[in-house]
């Protein structure tokens, strides 16, 4: 071969050598990546002022950044505002944003974006089911009412980068409200030329986030495709190309799902932690749901706390959670232990034992519950619950405990937990064996589950006093709350409304391929920004 020729072909070679490698390396690359999830349902609307499903709260996690961020430690950082100042007395925040912030069109993220979005949050007419939660804010709750004008609001815009926020009352949490939905910014006059359409369709939002859902991202009822937004500047820059999220029902086995590449991270029931760890998933694990047995407290017997006490006075906890689901620890508080409150965890300033205690007199109280109450019979009584073999065994013992009791029989209904959810919002039941999992580390979260207007609502609780109960707490400054919350969770367990069972560790697995997701412990968020997928080819 002349030198030329074999030169020549050297070159050739090396050139589709490198070639190769560069196509092999792009592969390889995370920013290239396009990850798959998972929701059950269409989300309500993507309004952060409006929405409260947390089908909703996760997709607009990853298409809105608010003032603060939080990280996998739940632990506020830097969003859109840089840094903040706080007052010696941590009743004034000063928040500075970011020059290049921005949103998807182009448009300066601006102090007035925040304001404006805390004022629809607040103002009655939007109705905002979350409005309370802001109510920490200085006049934000007499707002609300209706009792004082927007423009007292404590919340001013000095200039386009400088936020001045003033408080009631001194909140510890308050940075970690700054980055939820309600506390999002919004474009006024994009939001005024949607008339009223704003979030219920891809091309009615505008994000600042990590990700935006394209013009045609959005097919109703079928999936959600989020895109890195070109437009996002923050420090930090995200790390995959998007998400595709799928709408519809969960897998029948999360584990050959991920596995399969279907889906790359999901929530994980509790009977594949074992072969999730066999196959070197990552996982993430929270204990933040109870699960306890209700009684429809509509029903006109079950309506009597002392028919209630009586039967729960029965049941020999030991006896009765002989078993367990897996992932699971039985426990007697209503509030889990992930709640805090002051800054520190509320079960240690609050104790334990709030439960109705077993007593060998059960049989006798509840007929003489009866004879008070001038009640020949209880009500035939069906158990709800879910149809996992655990829960199978422990609904039985209930089952033959209250046969000896009462003297009748009694079944149960095994159902999907969706289905059970769904039956226990529409009230089709008389006793209930349900999951309670508050929207955050609030105690308060879990005991607004109670409350009349609650739509999730395990005891279908309509009582006057137990509503004034939660507001007064709402209105109490966090340092003064402990002892009203510790009032009105004894009120829901010494009266029988709702006797707590086990704590049940919520699992999240991604591949093993899969780094950087951060779940969010309340209201089933994910956060997408450092979500790395490699590959090996």
């Amino acid at each position: 071969m002349k030198p030329v020729k074999l030169l020549f072909s050297l070159m050739m070679c090396a050139s589709l050598v490198f070639s190769l490698a560069a196509c092999k390396e792009k592969k390889a690359v995370p920013e290239d990546e396009i990850l798959c999830y998972n929701i059950t349902y269409e989300p309500d609307t993507l309004d952060p002022q409006i929405a409260n499903d947390s089908a909703s709260r996760l997709i607009i996690r990853n298409i809105f950044e608010g003032l603060v961020r939080l990280d996998e430690n739940e632990t506020p950082c830097a969003g859109v505002a840089e840094f903040w100042n706080v007052s010696n007395h941590e009743m004034t925040y000063t928040f500075y944003l970011r020059d290049n912030a921005h949103w998807q069109n182009g448009d300066r993220v601006t102090a007035e974006n925040f304001r404006y979005g805390l004022c629809r949050a607040i103002m009655p007419s939007t109705g905002s089911p979350t409005a309370s939660t802001l109510f920490c804010i200085k006049n934000a709750d007499r707002i609300n009412r209706g009792e004082l004008p927007l423009s007292e609001l404590g919340v001013k815009a000095l200039d386009a980068t400088t936020l001045k926020i003033e408080l009631e009352y001194p909140d510890s949490d308050f940075l970690t409200l700054m980055a939820s939905p309600p506390a999002m910014p919004c474009h006024q006059q994009f939001f005024e030329e949607t008339a009223g359409q704003y979030g219920r369709e891809a091309d009615k939002l505008l994000s600042n986030g990590a990700f935006y859902i394209r013009s045609s991202g959005w097919e109703h009822d079928k999936s959600i495709n989020l895109r890195k937004n070109p437009e996002y500047g923050g420090k930090d820059v995200p790390v995959p190309a998007g998400v595709n999220i799928v709408i519809g029902e969960s897998p029948a086995n999360v584990c050959d799902a991920i596995l399969s590449e279907e889906l790359d991270c999901y929530a994980l029931p509790g009977s594949e932690v074992a072969r999730a760890q066999e196959n070197a998933l990552n996982l993430t694990s929270f204990g933040d749901t109870v699960w306890g047995i209700a009684f429809n407290t509509q029903n006109e017997v079950l309506a009597h706390s002392e028919i209630r006490r009586a039967l729960l006075s029965a049941l020999d906890r030991n006896y009765l959670l002989s078993s367990l689901p897996d992932g699971c620890t039985a426990g007697d508080d209503l509030i889990p232990a992930s709640a805090r409150m002051n800054g520190a965890s509320y079960r240690e300033q609050a104790g334990s034992g709030f439960s109705i205690a077993y007593s060998s007199t059960a049989k006798a109280d509840l007929q003489k519950a009866m004879t008070k109450l001038k009640i020949d019979e209880l009500p035939k009584m069906t158990i709800l619950c879910t149809n996992d073999e655990a829960t199978q065994k422990i609904v039985n013992n209930m089952i033959e405990t209250w046969n000896k009791v009462t003297g009748s029989y009694l079944n149960k209904n095994p159902v999907s937990l969706a289905e059970l959810k769904d039956d226990v919002s529409d009230g089709s039941f008389r006793v209930v064996v349900a999951p309670l999992t508050a929207g955050g580390d609030d105690p308060i979260n879990t005991l607004s589950l109670f409350t009349s207007d609650s739509s999730y609502n395990p005891a279908q609780l309509h009582d006057t006093a137990y509503d004034e109960m939660v507001g007064k707490l709402m209105l109490l400054p966090e340092q003064n709350a402990l002892y009203a919350t510790i009032e009105a969770e004894k009120y829901l367990q010494s009266n029988g409304v709702f006797y707590p069972l086990y704590t049940e560790s919520r699992y999240y697995a991604a591949a093993p391929n899969v780094t950087g997701i951060i779940f969010h412990p309340y209201g089933g968020e994910v956060d997408f920004f450092y979500a790395t997928k490699t590959r090996d080819d």
